[in-house]
């Protein structure tokens, strides 16, 4: 599909890295940085917008998101907002003519129960407890794109996506994932001469962990798809625990203190990891950036920008 695209959310984490790609390709778009620039959950004012430029296809990497302690405070927030994203969207590309949209998916949109996600079980029980919010207005994304399809002749890029990390991510530690909180703890305990960093939750979850730019890349390469509804996952097929990552962030930054356990904090699903096999066949995609070099980059980022 060679056509003008919309990118919504291009100052955000992993839409500043499609941006990124999409101007080194030479690929032509317009962007929405984000809700101060146009305010997606305002129809009038999307279509406003719309209206101005000749679309053909929508990236949206649009979200309200935290970690699990964010998600627990802004229950209704979170499922209210990406929702609206969600219908807004999709309401946009059939009053526009817009023929195709491709929407990153959390891979906490996968049922609670799975350890190892498949596409064919997407559908298969409820998000776990500690995301259900966010991940059910995620799954609305991916009912939509099948509905307006089916309905209107809209294709659907629903790509679901390994935690992703790196450069540009959330450090705070309520707005970031384990792997960016652990980067500004440890970092800040290095600066402090402080001896122990706090590890919420057991820290023997697994999780699987995806460089942002190859996560960047894999929506770049969903521009060539033929028409249709997809859903597929992009992943590594590998997981680490959170205290191996945080082994690793200590190495980069030299520090030799403990870590010390606050079990009283939820640790979430115990392990996830993405069955990547169908994304790469699809895509023709495969990662780039090995977890200890991801993660060497993002400290050095880190240290560029916070010190």
């Amino acid at each position: 599909m060679n056509n003008k695209i919309l990118l919504i959310g291009s100052n955000g984490f992993l839409g500043n890295h499609v941006k990124k790609q999409l101007d080194e390709s030479g690929i032509d778009f317009v962007e929405i940085t984000g809700k101060t620039h146009v305010d997606i959950t305002d129809l009038e004012k999307f279509s406003s917008f719309i209206s101005d430029h000749s679309i053909q296809t929508i990236i949206n990497c649009a979200a309200f998101v935290g970690g699990i302690s964010f998600g627990f405070k802004y229950q209704a927030d979170l499922l209210q907002i990406n929702t609206l994203m969600a219908s807004n969207i999709y309401e946009i590309a059939k009053i526009h003519d817009i023929k195709y949209v491709i929407n990153p998916i959390s891979n906490c949109a996968y049922p609670g129960k799975s350890s190892i996600y498949l596409e064919e079980d997407f559908w298969d029980g409820p998000p776990h407890e500690s995301v259900f919010n966010y991940a059910l207005s995620k799954r609305v994304f991916v009912a939509m794109g099948k509905s307006y399809y089916e309905q209107y002749n809209i294709s659907t890029a629903s790509i679901v996506l390994s935690n992703m990390y790196g450069p540009g991510d959330h450090f705070e530690e309520e707005r970031s994932h384990a792997l960016g909180a652990l980067i500004k703890k440890i970092y800040d305990a290095k600066l402090n001469n402080i001896s122990e960093v706090e590890i919420w939750g057991s820290g023997k979850p697994i999780r699987e962990w995806l460089y942002v730019e190859d996560g960047a890349r894999s929506l770049i390469k969903a521009l060539s798809l033929n028409p249709g509804n997809y859903l597929f996952n992009v992943g590594v097929n590998k997981g680490a625990s959170i205290i191996e990552i945080a082994d690793m962030i200590a190495n980069e930054f030299s520090w030799d203190g403990k870590f010390v356990f606050d079990i009283n904090r939820p640790d979430g699903v115990l392990k996830k990891t993405v069955n990547g096999n169908l994304g790469k066949k699809i895509l023709n995609w495969s990662p780039e950036v090995k977890l200890i070099k991801g993660i060497e980059n993002t400290v050095k980022w880190y240290q560029t920008n916070y010190e």
